[in-house]
């Protein structure tokens, strides 16, 4: 391994995953974030004051934020990534954004002579934590190829997919694929427990036949449990995932399941199922008449 000093703009709970399998396998990660650090130093990050400081002190820039507006804030405020950008620096853009939004952040930092790679993270913190995430990488191959090393460390599944944008419409067609199955094994346990099969038992019986699929397998187990606090993220925040897909999705082609799923999930989140990983989608469905 080449030593590379690793920034990190947005060390929250999938930003603290990255950094954390950085940290094991020897990188030095210095991190940003507007609220506490304490869990990101616990692991033995380094603390910065400002996004500028972090990129001062890193080789690879990697951008960890909730949405646009958090990215372009990051960039261009006072002390914010821009000011601090060494030419030719990498910059890795990890957060969900439409292809558009990521075009015109790559266009923002070639503008003081930087190079975006734009690389949505598929998994969540858990997944990456066991080794189990995946970067969808696209921007400049040779640019990509150079830090190769970097990205296989956070997720060893990583692969190039094509120009700048190219990334973040792979992670619109993983996001529509992760739902639209876990609408499926909602419903297809539901119609089990409502015949009166132990669903515990059909989730054994399910799970690793021609039937089951890995979103079977991984939430699947949660509605078994009927727990769905222990998931990697909220069905209101994967709502909004889907609505952004939504949005990108061409007007010219179908998308029937995208569209009844995010329907299903509109009405989970209205009926009051908040807080809660997206597999409590098969709850409303038991609720449902």
């Amino acid at each position: 391994m080449t030593q590379k000093n690793i920034g990190i703009i947005g060390v929250g709970r999938m930003g603290l995953a990255m950094a954390r399998n950085l940290i094991v396998a020897g990188y030095e990660v210095t991190g940003y974030r507007r609220s506490g650090m304490d869990a990101f130093v616990a692991i033995g990050g380094i603390a910065s004051g400002s996004p500028a400081e972090a990129v001062s002190k890193s080789d690879v820039v990697f951008t960890c934020l909730p949405d646009n507006h958090a990215l372009d804030d990051a960039l261009t405020r006072d002390g914010g990534i821009l000011q601090a950008l060494k030419p030719g620096q990498i910059v890795v853009e990890t957060t969900s954004l439409t292809p558009a939004e990521k075009r015109a952040q790559a266009g923002v930092i070639a503008k003081v002579r930087g190079v975006m790679l734009d690389c949505p993270v598929s998994g969540t913190p858990g997944m990456l934590e066991a080794g189990r995430g995946a970067f969808f990488v696209s921007g400049d191959r040779a640019i990509a190829d150079s830090i190769n090393d970097v990205l296989e460390t956070i997720c060893p599944r990583t692969t190039w997919v094509g120009d700048i944008g190219a990334g973040a419409a792979t992670k619109s067609v993983a996001t529509a694929l992760v739902a639209i199955h876990n609408l499926a094994a909602a419903e297809g346990l539901a119609m089990a427990a409502r015949e009166g099969g132990d669903i515990a038992a059909v989730y054994h019986a399910i799970s690793g036949s021609p039937a089951s699929s890995a979103i079977f397998e991984m939430r699947g187990a949660l509605m078994a449990k009927r727990d769905y606090a222990a998931g990697g993220g909220s069905i209101e925040g994967y709502l909004r995932g889907l609505s952004r897909v939504h949005e990108t999705a061409s007007p010219e082609g179908p998308t029937p399941l995208l569209d009844v799923t995010r329907a299903w999930y509109e009405s989970a989140v209205d009926a009051g199922h908040t807080g809660q990983d997206q597999a409590c989608i098969f709850e409303y469905l038991m609720e449902t008449e």
